[in-house]
């Protein structure tokens, strides 16, 4: 019941988004019901956490910073000066508080949907390619087309080939890299490694 109410809750808000933002959640949520149909994973779940990840993406970096402070967060010296990189742990605040949603699951994919971590679940790495791979998104850039059609198939290298695109962008750009978007595209490669 709390999942379909926070559901609800989720489309109102996102209708008082900005019109670019709206058709961009509406997309990420069915690419991620679409990969979470391709790979066993929860489809109400994964449509819940699209839904609900980019509820804080319009607010300005200050606001980002005031709301992270007003919701109990702590931000680290890269959100601090990459604002943006909060909006994700600040949406998964706003998805308990306001909008009843109490799956940790969820929870940890809205949250971590920019940045990636190390041990993501199948759900968040649903929501993760989902948000960077819909069609609006990748029609225009052959790049994100291949990690598209991996994610059809192999969600893990589809994350990878999508981490090395934000790693080869951070550096274009002199950005920082958050850390939990090096542990994350670390882990699969070290896997390979031990493995052999």
């Amino acid at each position: 019941m709390a999942g379909q109410t926070g559901l609800e809750s989720l489309r109102a808000r996102a209708g008082g988004l900005p019109r670019g933002l709206q058709r961009h959640i509406e997309a990420v949520a069915a690419e991620a019901r679409r990969l979470a149909r391709l790979h066993g994973v929860d489809e109400e779940r994964a449509e819940l956490a699209a839904w609900g990840h980019d509820i804080a993406r319009a607010a300005r970096p200050k606001e980002l910073l005031r709301l992270a402070r007003d919701l109990g967060l702590k931000p680290s010296e890269i959100e601090e000066a990459a604002p943006i990189l909060l909006h994700g742990p600040i949406a998964a605040r706003l998805l308990a508080g306001d909008h009843g949603v109490e799956d940790e699951e969820v929870l940890a994919a809205v949250r971590w949907h920019s940045t990636g971590r190390a041990g993501m679940s199948a759900l968040e790495k649903v929501l993760f390619v989902a948000d960077k791979v819909e069609p609006r998104k990748s029609a225009p850039r052959p790049d994100l087309q291949e990690a598209r059609h991996l994610a059809d198939t192999d969600l893990d290298a589809a994350m990878l080939r999508l981490l090395d695109l934000q790693l080869q962008e951070a550096v274009q750009q002199g950005w920082p890299l958050h850390p939990d978007t090096v542990t994350a595209r670390n882990e699969p490669i070290l896997a390979r490694q031990r493995r052999g």
